[in-house]
């Protein structure tokens, strides 16, 4: 366990989460309470309720984004390396991005309640907010190879930015040895 939580490059395994889970943890906390405890002030109409299943369906990219991310970041971080396939090579921040993006929408369809898109939105915000600070860290440890992966895939959206083309003259995002 101690090998997890070892600083790499000036970074330690949970970079800005701390601060992004402190953020919205009131609007969790909020959110269970409203919906538990006022759940006609929470529920979203009930003739919507073919919205269940699209919560259902959401939920299954959401927990393999989640899920692959993790498995990337304990696998690899231990090491140093700078990760940028898989889930990093959708999005730079998977973990947050399958939680506000996937995860709390689907609970908020399959349970039909608007309130778990609040903390949907304080996680965007706090990524938002916080998450220049690592990545100013992971320009200095990772230079050039961190700015030209920031400038191909998005910080919070699952998309490759298209257009841009490596030093190996391929589109971004295949510089894998594979493809060259």
């Amino acid at each position: 366990m101690k090998k997890f939580l070892k600083n790499q490059n000036g970074m330690n395994i949970v970079g800005q989460g701390g601060k992004i889970i402190l953020l919205m943890l009131p609007s969790i906390i909020a959110t269970i309470l409203v919906h538990i405890n006022l759940p006609l002030i929470a529920a979203l109409p009930g003739n919507i309720s073919f919205l269940k299943l699209i919560g259902y369906l959401l939920l299954i990219p959401g927990l393999i984004l989640w899920g692959t991310a993790v498995i990337q970041l304990l696998t690899d971080f231990p090491k140093g390396k700078l990760v940028t396939t898989g889930a990093y090579g959708v999005v730079r921040n998977p973990i947050y991005s399958s939680a506000a993006l996937f995860i709390f929408p689907s609970i908020a369809l399959m349970t039909l309640t608007w309130v778990y898109f609040v903390p949907s939105t304080f996680l965007c915000i706090g990524v938002l907010f916080f998450i220049g600070k690592e990545e100013k860290q992971l320009t200095e440890a990772f230079g050039k190879k961190y700015t030209d992966y920031m400038a191909r895939v998005d910080r919070l959206i699952p998309y490759k930015k298209p257009g841009r083309k490596s030093k190996y003259n391929i589109p971004m995002g295949y510089e894998h040895e594979s493809y060259r």
